[in-house]
């Protein structure tokens, strides 16, 4: 969270310095240019140690699948419960794809149902229902 803050600090700094060269007759009288900061969300950082439960349920459903996954740090939906201490991952849910949150964005649903049973093993592991 500390890193975030100071980057959006300096992010501030940088647009009001950008600001201060907007010549004065956009920014007196009858302004034709606003400069205006809105937050419009906030996701806690916040790291899962590596020797978690939940990431060995994970660990071991993906061997089991013959899944070879790699963990990568992220802002996702887990942040919230991360921040409040609970453990928490997302995982794929099979497929494949690219471009995210652009208009270039593509999925391709092969191994779907690979993914499905990861989710499937892995909530049932979790939960302790075993048969």
């Amino acid at each position: 969270m500390e890193i975030l803050q100071k980057m959006e600090e300096r992010l501030r700094e940088c647009i009001s310095e950008a600001w201060s060269e907007v010549p004065l007759s956009y920014r007196a009288g009858e302004t034709k240019v606003k400069l205006g900061f809105e937050c419009i969300g906030d996701r806690p950082a916040a790291e899962l140690p590596a020797d978690t439960r939940i990431l060995e349920v994970v660990r071991a459903v993906d061997k089991h699948l013959r899944i070879q996954s790699f963990p990568r740090l992220a802002s996702t939906d887990a942040n919230v419960p991360l921040a409040l201490g609970k453990e928490a991952t997302t995982i794929g849910a099979g497929g494949d794809g690219g471009g995210a949150h652009t208009l270039r964005e593509w999925f391709d649903c092969a191994n779907r149902d690979l993914g499905l049973k990861r989710i499937l093993l892995t909530l049932l592991a979790l939960t302790g229902v075993h048969e």
